[in-house]
């Protein structure tokens, strides 16, 4: 019998009751018969089928419900036992194979874990199925009003079971999701064995969402970093992200997202308390709002821990950093558009770290390659910015030089004028000086013989040896002057090495082409004119001083002069014969024009802000990395050298009235072309950089200075042709445009 009809049965014998009692009372002092009247009978009781389905499922529910704790009591209790029995292991070995044992009967412990919030939520599910029976059998009304949020309940729960089973991204996934994908997987035979690998294929798929997805999860992991060890792992883990194109493209698409977003976080890094940098240095300034501002001044901070550190950190550990910061600003700043000025000054680092690591030796590069090429990289960078930088007087003491050139012998005219005709007039020098100590070199042919002074005497006169040592001496007597101009080349490449932190010396490398010379001294002792780096810092191998190569010349042809008139110094002579051997190595000896190119280079550096000569550096540099040819993919230095030679011919608008920036672009050409031409010749160079130097010859060199290397290209002989489809290309591209 339900609880109702309990009532109506106990309401009625209460009646029934009241009423024998009402007459019991009316009967007293009279004779009236009473009629007694049995209690009702109990009524049998009969429950509804509502009754035994509510009762079922509240039941099923209870129990569901207590195998539920029992069971997460029973996972936990199973997880501390497994834990207490292998940690308590003293020794290594019989820890690892405690553990191996134990492991091997924790199949079920999985879904043992899942099957507790399982055997919950069918628990509610029965709870509220029994509610809404219940509530339907009493009152229909009532029973509406409940049952219209559970079905919305359910349909909730119902989406996300379904959207976790159609879309790999949803996160709504209930312990049912399992049991049905792994039903429809051994019904429908799908390949992926659990839902976590469709997830992981889906996720690592390369489409323009997940590309999405990768770009907020970078400034995500910027805007979250939170004291200096992180930012310290975040910055090393930068560079191996570089090293697949998905990667590059990535941090491309942050750069270029870095205004869209103002960065809170980011701006309130945690320092160490030990640690004091500049003002102007702090992450925690609030120079910049964007997420790539933010790790800009991660980086910016750990340079200047290179200066600010002393002795807190170790030299190892210093390296490390260092390293990993300058290849994580090269990659920055050549493959991903971020201007070098936003990790503030770098020169001076990367230069002390340079020399450090002596990266001018080619046993350096064969070791390191990869560093190696992303330190010359944002070495290039660096050096154009800081030639480029009027403040530091290069300019100025670039058009001194020019000056020093244009007063030799007291040339007049217009000053540049007058400069290319001093540079000509020394390279006649130059040119006619070596050709004479070249006939004396081949008059002691053979060599590897020990001469005799006899020998040596009998040399000079049967070759008729007079006349070239002649015309040494009468050079030496014309060239009187040129002497400023090596003076005025060295106040110039003083200036270079203070204002690039002697960065130019180390992009050079212990591989010169043997265009500078130190200063000579009485007698050009071997070696002294081989090609090797000056002993002062140079501001390119390129560059030269010509007083000092005519003066050892000049001294070479008094020491044959005191021979022939018979002041015989035996020791003194045989000097003399040693360095008149070393000649045959020095390659520049048959280059022509050397002045006239530095006197480009030098209006270069005064009108055109070294474009051209930064340009010059980089493609010695490429020279130079050869070696490390097999330690980047081709993909990625393809890119990080465009990106350089982007980077230091932006802004090249600004040069494009610098004649010798125009003639420092087409001389380059031409030696790319023609062998043993100039310092650039006889090397393959990199395609797409030379492409990428004709499309800024078209656009920067006049018509009039493009005609004279058209025609030296049209008449080049083929034997002397280095390259004869770069030679087609350039005559193709140009002759329609500049006739």
């Amino acid at each position: 019998m339900n609880p109702a009809q309990q009532s109506v049965h106990y309401q009625d014998q209460t009646v029934q009751f009241l009423a024998q009692i009402s007459q019991q009372i009316a009967s007293i002092g009279t004779q009236i018969p009473l009629n007694v009247t049995q209690p009702l009978p109990f009524p049998n009781f009969h429950p509804s089928a509502s009754d035994r389905r509510v009762n079922i499922f509240w039941l099923m529910s209870l129990v569901f419900s207590l195998s539920a704790s029992l069971l997460a009591t029973a996972v936990q209790q199973w997880t501390r036992s497994y834990l207490r029995v292998y940690q308590g292991a003293k020794k290594p070995l019989k820890t690892a194979r405690v553990q191996t044992f134990l492991s091997g009967g924790l199949e079920l412990m999985p879904m043992m874990a899942e099957a507790a919030p399982g055997l919950i939520h069918v628990s509610v599910f029965l709870f509220f199925i029994g509610l809404g029976d219940a509530t339907l059998n009493i009152n229909t009304r009532v029973g509406i009003a409940t049952l219209v949020p559970i079905i919305l309940c359910g349909l909730v729960y119902l989406y996300s079971v379904v959207t976790s089973l159609m879309d790999p991204q949803s996160s709504y996934r209930s312990p049912f999701s399992r049991l049905i994908w792994y039903f429809l997987r051994n019904r429908f035979r799908r390949t992926f064995e659990r839902m976590e690998a469709r997830q992981e294929q889906h996720a690592m798929k390369q489409t323009k969402a997940r590309e999405d997805r990768d770009v907020g999860a970078v400034q995500w992991l910027i805007d979250n970093i939170d004291g200096s060890n992180e930012m310290e792992t975040f910055v090393m883990a930068i560079p191996g992200s570089f090293n697949q194109e998905y990667g590059r493209q990535i941090w491309k698409e942050v750069t270029v997202q870095r205004e869209s977003q103002p960065d809170v976080r980011g701006a309130q890094l945690t320092l160490p308390a030990d640690v004091h940098v500049s003002p102007h240095l702090d992450p925690s300034s609030p120079s910049g709002g964007s997420t790539v501002d933010s790790l800009c001044r991660c980086v910016r901070y750990l340079f200047e821990t290179y200066n600010t550190e002393g002795n807190t950190t170790s030299i190892e550990a210093q390296r490390r950093r260092m390293h990993g910061c300058t290849e994580t600003a090269a990659f920055l700043v050549c493959c991903a558009d971020v201007q070098l000025g936003r990790f503030g000054e770098v020169g001076q680092v990367i230069s002390e770290l340079g020399r450090i690591e002596r990266i001018n030796d080619v046993s350096t590069i064969k070791a390191n390659p990869s560093f190696a090429i992303r330190w010359t990289c944002l070495s290039l960078v660096a050096t154009r910015q800081m030639v480029m930088d009027r403040r530091n007087k290069v300019w100025e003491l670039a058009g001194f030089a020019v000056s020093g050139i244009a007063r030799f012998q007291m040339v007049y005219g217009a000053p540049d004028d007058a400069a290319l005709r001093g540079a000509q007039r020394i390279d006649d020098y130059l040119r006619t000086a070596w050709e004479h100590v070249e006939d004396i070199y081949r008059a002691f042919q053979p060599w590897g013989e020990n001469k005799t002074g006899e020998e040596i005497m009998d040399i000079l006169r049967l070759n008729d040896l007079e006349l070239p040592i002649s015309e040494l001496e009468r050079i030496e007597i014309e060239a009187d002057g040129i002497k400023e101009v090596d003076w005025r080349i060295s106040l110039l490449q003083d200036a270079m090495g203070d204002a690039t932190h002697q960065l130019t010396r180390l992009l050079l490398g212990s591989s010169s082409n043997g265009l500078g010379l130190k200063p000579s001294g009485s007698i050009p002792v071997a070696g002294e004119l081989s090609p090797r780096p000056p002993a002062t810092s140079s501001i390119a191998p390129q560059s030269m001083f010509p007083s000092q190569q005519l003066q050892d010349l000049f001294t070479l042809s008094r020491g044959l002069r005191d021979i022939l008139e018979n002041h015989w110094n035996p020791e003194k002579h045989a000097e003399i014969i040693e360095s008149l051997e070393s000649i045959n190595n020095i390659p520049t000896r048959r280059l022509n024009g050397l002045v006239t190119r530095q006197l480009w280079r030098l209006q270069d550096l005064r009108d055109g802000g070294g474009l051209g000569f930064t340009i010059e550096l980089f493609f010695l540099a490429l020279r130079r990395l050869s070696s490390a040819s097999e330690s980047l993919s081709p993909e990625l230095k393809r890119d990080l050298y465009t990106g350089t030679f982007s980077v230091i011919t932006s802004g090249w608008e600004k040069s494009r009235c610098s004649s010798g920036t125009q003639q420092i672009l087409l001389n380059l050409v031409c030696d790319l072309i023609i062998k043993g031409r100039g310092v650039f010749s006889d090397f393959s160079y990199p395609e797409c950089i030379v492409e990428m130097l004709l499309e800024l010859v078209g656009n920067m060199v006049e018509s009039g200075r493009m005609g004279a290397a058209l025609e030296e290209l049209w008449n080049i002989n083929p034997r002397d042709c280095k390259d004869r489809s770069l030679q087609s290309n350039v005559l193709q591209r140009f002759s329609s445009t500049y006739g």
